[in-house]
């Protein structure tokens, strides 16, 4: 009776067209079964079986592509062919896997989960072809918009950076490594943060940093591997512009040009005035070997001013005339002659002038005592006077001079005495005048005159 009644009701509803399609308020069916919505207020669509899960798992010979609406899942258990029947929705039987399948799942393999409405996990590899279209990202506002593996590669869309082992750079492009010892060619192992490499055959690596301002415009330069370079070994450039040898690394010898492409020696500078050096501190004359450049240029050492034997002078002078000089003092008899230091270029060489005493480094030295002096004792016109110099072993070296003169106020008389000697040793040297014993000048009346009266030492070398 059931059955009867359904089939009046659709032939009271339906058109039959001639191609065995049926309508449903329609006249013109367009498939099969066309159903054709009707105006006013009375709900349109497609009711399916609706059934709990305890009936879908019970079914016996469901026919494949079947449909239900699973309308409470309180009874049954998803196990199988409810496996799949996790909550209310459609499913249609698949005979292949003999289970109920959930029209567009959340999860497993049939689920239509994307990027835009749920994190989800491949399942195979995937390629995308963009068949010439743009794949385009806009985010304004994170700092991590977009990232792989954690800070294996982060985009701060916010300060317009990109971090490389880093999710917050702080630069346009900010590169940490992670760690990670890496080794290139037959090299040692390091912590590597970018390499450049270009596996063409003949094809040099270069890379470009370039920069400008309104005064200077833009300013560029290179720097980068060309391995074509002195028969194929290779240089490492650095140039403001391409073919421009500013600096050159020979890759071959590890010899470096400037402003020149084929350095000869581990530092080639070719230009005018080459080399400037600022904040050097002062060296020693004494040990410190000095420069030399040969015809070709080359910087070369030769000994120390020392070893050229270039004589550097210490000049000490008497600043204060000397009245009843000796005195009483008889021959062989010495007195101080105190001095000031004029000038002294001998490294080493001190004087220390509450002991009126010279101290010597090691090294070879001439002295000169000169001396200007006048003696108006009555019967004096022959003076003679002599200085110890340094002998070898602290030992003295006694030089005299003699010289004659007129007797009273127009006695002046002067001299010099010279001795050249080598010390091994610090040597301490006072500075002494004495009355020698071939004169005739004795007691006070005597007087050393200043600035005329001094001592000249040169250092002759080592």
């Amino acid at each position: 009776m059931k059955k009867i009644t359904l089939t009046i009701l659709l032939l009271a509803i339906a058109t039959i067209s001639t191609k065995a399609q049926i309508g449903i308020n329609t006249a013109t069916p367009q498939a099969t079964l066309d159903i054709t919505a009707k105006n006013g207020t009375a709900p349109d669509g497609l009711l399916v079986p609706r059934v709990d899960r305890l009936r879908a798992q019970n079914m016996a010979g469901v026919q494949n592509s079947t449909l239900i609406f699973v309308n409470s899942v309180s009874n049954g258990t998803q196990t199988g062919q409810a496996i799949n029947i996790d909550a209310a929705g459609y499913y249609y039987f698949n005979t292949p896997t003999s289970a109920w399948v959930k029209l567009n799942p959340t999860v497993g393999p049939q689920s239509s989960v994307n990027i835009y409405n749920s994190n989800g996990t491949l399942n195979s590899a995937r390629t995308v072809d963009q068949g010439g279209f743009s794949l385009a990202f806009t985010n304004t506002n994170l700092t991590n918009a977009f990232s792989v593996d954690g800070n294996t590669f982060s985009v701060d869309a916010l300060n317009n950076r990109i971090g490389i082992g880093t999710v917050a750079p702080v630069s346009n492009t900010h590169i940490i490594n992670n760690g990670t010892a890496t080794t290139i060619g037959s090299g040692v192992a390091t912590n590597t943060a970018l390499i450049l490499e270009n596996p063409t055959a003949g094809r040099s690596v270069l890379a470009a940093m370039k920069a400008s301002n309104a005064t200077t415009g833009a300013k560029e330069i290179w720097f980068g591997i060309n391995p074509n370079y002195n028969n194929n070994k290779g240089s490492f450039d650095i140039t403001r512009n391409v073919g421009q040898a500013d600096f050159t690394l020979d890759l071959s010898s590890g010899n470096i040009g400037i402003n020149t492409s084929n350095p000869t020696n581990k530092l080639h500078v070719a230009a005018s005035d080459p080399l400037r050096l600022e904040g050097v501190n002062p060296g020693n004359a004494s040990t410190d070997k000095l420069l030399s450049i040969d015809g070709n240029g080359v910087v070369k050492s030769i000994p120390s001013i020392s070893g050229l034997s270039i004589p550097a002078p210490a000049v000490f002078t008497l600043n204060t005339t000397m009245y009843n000089f000796l005195g009483n003092l008889g021959d062989g008899k010495k007195q101080n002659v105190p001095m000031v230091i004029m000038k002294n270029a001998i490294p080493g060489l001190t004087y220390d002038t509450s002991t009126n005493t010279v101290s010597f480094a090691p090294g070879t030295y001439q002295m000169t005592f000169v001396y200007e002096a006048d003696h108006n004792a009555p019967g004096c016109t022959l003076s003679s006077y002599f200085v110890d110099f340094p002998g070898a072993d602290y030992s003295i070296i006694r030089i005299h001079n003699t010289a004659a003169h007129s007797q009273g106020p127009a006695s002046n008389h002067g001299g010099s005495l010279t001795y050249t000697f080598t010390t091994n040793n610090n040597y301490i040297f006072p500075i002494q005048l004495g009355r020698g014993q071939s004169g005739n000048c004795y007691g006070n009346g005597m007087t050393l005159k200043e600035k005329s009266t001094h001592l000249l030492i040169y250092r002759l070398g080592d």
